[in-house]
């Protein structure tokens, strides 16, 4: 019983980190789409989501908290 717990335990953690990788590095998108850009600059994020006003656009936010 030990260690179909453990097992478990391994398999979600595995889960948990491939699913860790691929929204973290995996930057692949669908053909026809721009490649994914990292803003580190508050201008080029505005010129950006202006440039897309025609466009659905979607901020997403992430904190480490």
């Amino acid at each position: 019983m030990a260690k179909s717990k453990w097992l478990l335990g391994l398999l979600g953690l595995a889960f948990i980190l491939a699913l860790t990788w691929h929204f973290s590095w995996s930057a692949v998108t669908p053909k026809g789409q721009p490649p994914l850009t990292r803003l580190t600059n508050d201008n080029l994020f505005v010129s950006q989501f202006n440039r897309a006003a025609s466009h659905v656009r979607m901020v997403l936010l992430l904190s480490p908290t």
